[in-house]
């Protein structure tokens, strides 16, 4: 019987996002069966949908934090030029309450960091190893990070450079981390960080998968950023060739 030719990880990557029709799918599940490496990397993939969704979905409803709104209202008693602005305040309030919006789907970043967290949200230093990996890892390709290993999942053209979603898995110490870094003019800055303890599935030594349909959550976050969709592994192997320059 002739095995089934080995599929790229933007087809796996589909098929775990719920993107593929149902007979593309079939072929999919058919494929994993006889491919265990495979079947990890989607179960993983799956994992990191499920944690994103869980990260996004409470934010998007939560109330902008107090302390957020009084930056976005302006204050006269610490501006004192506010009253030569009185005549653009009405414009200035309606960017403001555009700006809590946006604001809202990301104050996940104003929770303290774990203290086990190896991706920090923020500038990626020059010397820091994550930006050698954000610089020359190709998706779907696995590193040795700290006590973990770290995988870079997808790469996106955006708004002003280039977004690339990554994982960290530590399993003796029973954290995932998934981030979303981007590039811009000064190099990767990591725009949102979420930490996770892995969830098992069923006792074994995978993780219980998300609905394909959760993954949603994220694209709405990602549009925000003017992401566009996954690079190809030709158009990610010339970006990372290009020093992903816009």
């Amino acid at each position: 019987m002739t095995r089934p030719p080995m599929m790229d990880k933007q087809h796996l990557a589909a098929f775990a996002d719920g993107e593929l029709s149902p007979e593309e799918a079939a072929a999919v599940v058919m494929y994993l069966a006889d491919h265990p490496a495979d079947q990890a990397w989607v179960d993983d993939l799956m994992a990191a949908n499920a944690a994103l969704a869980q990260a996004f979905s409470a934010p998007l409803h939560e109330p902008v934090p107090d302390r957020i709104m009084a930056v976005l209202r302006p204050q006269a008693e610490v501006i004192p030029f506010r009253p030569a602005l009185r005549q653009g305040a009405g414009r200035l309030a309606g960017i403001g309450l555009a700006l809590a919006a946006t604001l809202a789907a990301v104050v996940v970043l104003l929770q303290p960091t774990p203290p086990a967290a190896l991706i920090l949200a923020g500038a990626v230093p020059a010397d820091s190893p994550l930006r050698d990996v954000l610089n020359h890892q190709a998706t779907g390709s696995s590193v040795p990070f700290g006590s973990g290993e770290l995988t870079i999942l997808a790469s996106m053209p955006a708004a002003d450079g280039f977004c690339r979603e990554l994982e960290l898995i530590d399993r003796q110490a029973g954290n995932l981390q998934v981030a979303l870094a981007c590039s811009d003019a000064s190099g990767w800055v990591v725009d949102a960080v979420l930490a996770e303890a892995l969830a098992s599935a069923s006792g074994a030594d995978g993780f219980q998968p998300a609905a394909g349909g959760d993954a949603a959550l994220l694209d709405r976050w990602l549009d925000q950023r003017g992401a566009g969709l996954a690079l190809t592994p030709d158009q990610e192997a010339a970006a990372i060739k290009a020093g992903w320059a816009p």
